[in-house]
Formats: C-alpha cells, sequence, structure tokens
C-alpha cells in the first residue's frame, strides 16, 4: 500500500512540474518564410556580425534578424523573410 502512495504522490509531482513550466512553442511561435519580421525588431536594424553568429552573407538587400531563438533572413526594406535558422 505504500508503495503504491508513493507512486501516486511521485506521479501528481510529475504533473505539476510539467504543468508549471512553460511550452516553447506556447511562448512565440517560430517565424516562417512568407511571414514578416515584427516592426520593432526591424526597425532595430539587422545583425552587424553575421559571421561570429555562424550565418552566412546575406544578399545585397537582405540582413539577419534575430526573433526568440529564430535568426531570419529578411528584407531590409520591406521585413519579408525569406530564411529562418532556429538555434
Amino acid at each position: 500500500m505504500a508503495t503504491n502512495r508513493r507512486t501516486l504522490l511521485a506521479w501528481s509531482l510529475a504533473g505539476l512540474a510539467l504543468a508549471a513550466a512553460p511550452a516553447l512553442a506556447q511562448d512565440r511561435p517560430l517565424p516562417r518564410r512568407g511571414d514578416y519580421v515584427p516592426q520593432e525588431v526591424l526597425q532595430g536594424g539587422p545583425i552587424a556580425d553575421y559571421a561570429g553568429k555562424r550565418l552566412r552573407k546575406p544578399p545585397a538587400g537582405y540582413g539577419w534578424y534575430q526573433i526568440g531563438r529564430a535568426f531570419v533572413m529578411a528584407s531590409v526594406a520591406t521585413g519579408l523573410i525569406v530564411e529562418v535558422v532556429i538555434v
């Protein structure tokens, strides 16, 4: 009987811990190709040290921006995302 209570208590505590931890996907949806960079991120300008973050050189008119745990390559003029790298 004591083993069953201990097991039930352990499962209950594990369930509470999982319920309290926020899911990564719910914190902020991951950006996708075809989405737009949020205006406040776009106004901050593209990442200058893209090589230091191991990102390839963007073509003219494009830049790398960080949105949450993702780096996106987007048009500097419109903010249209053309590439996404999740870290």
